[in-house]
């Protein structure tokens, strides 16, 4: 990504510039939010994975390698969000959540697994005819949802710029030292011994959380050489009590507490935003892997954005903060069940609640990088109206950032070109005329005008507006 090798602090630099370990920490929480998990997670998990790498002698080309794996563990999570809902007719996020402390490499409890889980709100029958839909799958489909979701994951790892053994423990991290893993069924050292310290890591964290030290200290011996390693079993529990390990794991929560953690640190200029602009293509594409629906939705309104801003004038910089904020701007729904995301009619209030605050999750999870405080405004302010209808903090025109008023005419015209699960896309001129219905009263008229101008132009040029991403 082009970034150098120095001396860095902590925190994000005021002055313009960002830890890469900083930023990919501070969005590591979206990764969690995915799978189910709450903010902190993965930084946790890297705590105690980079632990383990000191306990063991790793290198540090190794370590850096396992740093990134632990914080982008879950970068494939969404991938097959839709896929969970659907076959367990359940909240993908509580499904993901209850397979975490499973222990599905047995026959037996991968049944009491899917028996549980399977429609838990549905009558007796349908939940029946669920169970005998997924029984037909059996192993296939576990091996089908955990590999989209592993190769996805080292795919954007690569994209990201890390290197190949960063991608290939992400790939591997779900194999078991038995064999009894997927999707490949590798075994021992077949497994990449940084995919065989992110399993130990990922699911130390999860028990830790849910039972302390004892939980997490019972389920490494239960599983040592089934599950994990027994070498790095052994180096964990030899050194937990010494190091007073547990008590320390409790109070790591913020990404700053694992910065100082990648062993090759790197600065990404704020000033210049062309390494987060590539950061914030892979993360959109997260985003928008959750939902059929929404498949190319966060990359759209961005590309819709920058050009908006091109047409209004806008220089260079403030162009490529609001297109960062566009990328972003949906990072909050990772939080929010595909039950919600892709359901076919209405909402009931409760959803609906749960849908308007992706909004404020965004902001945390972007709030920790200072220098782009603006884009963290905008990215979460694009619901917000200017006679202050919107949410989550009912802002009204002057308090809006003119970019947060850009973005969001973006969203609503691409939301209101594309196909919903309730209704068909409208067509661009259908769009702009609903948009100018809001002109001045909900929407900025500026935003507005340029849209309409870029219709314009692509008339007669090609059956519609493109949006496809520069």
């Amino acid at each position: 990504m082009g970034a150098s090798t120095v001396s860095i602090p902590l925190h994000a630099d005021r002055a313009g510039t960002l830890p890469s370990s900083l930023v990919i920490a501070s969005l590591s929480r979206a990764l969690d939010l995915a799978e189910g998990e709450p903010m902190g997670h993965a930084i946790r998990a890297c705590w105690l994975g980079m632990r383990l790498a000191d306990w063991i002698g790793l290198g540090p080309e190794e370590r850096q390698d396992l740093y990134y794996a632990l914080l982008l563990k879950d970068a494939g999570c969404s991938a097959n969000a839709y896929s969970v809902t659907h076959w367990f007719a359940a909240d993908d996020l509580s499904t993901k959540a209850h397979l975490k402390v499973a222990d599905w490499s047995s026959q037996w409890r991968s049944v009491l697994f899917a028996i549980r889980q399977t429609a838990p709100a549905a009558p007796i029958t349908r939940r029946m005819a669920q169970l005998v839909s997924l029984g037909t799958r059996g192993p296939s489909l576990a091996n089908e949802l955990i590999s989209v979701r592993c190769t996805k994951g080292a795919e954007l790892v690569r994209q990201l710029g890390w290197a190949e053994p960063a991608a290939e423990a992400v790939l591997n991290l779900d194999e078991h030292w038995n064999g009894s893993g997927r999707p490949r069924g590798l075994k021992g050292e077949e497994i990449p011994l940084l995919a065989r310290i992110v399993l130990l890591s990922q699911t130390a964290e999860i028990f830790w959380r849910h039972g302390g030290r004892r939980s997490v200290e019972a389920v490494l011996r239960r599983r040592r050489g089934t599950w994990f390693d027994p070498q790095l079993v052994d180096a964990v529990l030899t050194h937990a009590r010494s190091d007073r390990l547990w008590e320390k794991f409790g109070t790591i929560a913020h990404p700053e507490q694992v910065a100082h953690l990648d062993p090759r640190p790197r600065t990404i200029p704020s000033s210049t935003l062309s390494d987060m602009l590539q950061i914030g293509e892979v993360f959109a594409a997260v985003v928008d892997a959750k939902s059929p629906w929404t498949t190319t939705h966060s990359s759209r309104v961005a590309a819709l954005s920058r050009r908006m801003a091109d047409v209004m004038g806008l220089d260079e910089d403030e162009a490529d903060h609001i297109g960062l904020a566009a990328l972003l701007h949906d990072l909050g729904k990772l939080a929010i069940s595909n039950s919600i995301l892709d359901k076919a009619g209405p909402l009931d209030s409760s959803e609906v609640s749960a849908m308007q605050s992706h909004t404020e999750i965004t902001y945390q999870i972007l709030a920790p990088l200072w220098p782009l405080g603006d884009v963290a405004e905008m990215a979460a302010a694009h619901h917000e109206r200017l006679d202050g209808s919107g949410y989550h903090r009912h802002l009204r025109g002057p308090d809006l950032p003119f970019g947060a008023q850009v973005v969001a005419v973006a969203d609503v015209f691409e939301a209101l070109t594309a196909d919903r699960p309730y209704r068909r896309g409208l067509d661009n001129d259908e769009a702009i005329k609903w948009l100018r219905k809001e002109e001045g009263r909900t929407l900025a008229a500026e935003p507005i005008a340029a849209i309409f101008e870029m219709v314009e132009s692509a008339r007669g040029v090609s059956e519609g507006l493109e949006l496809s991403t520069p």
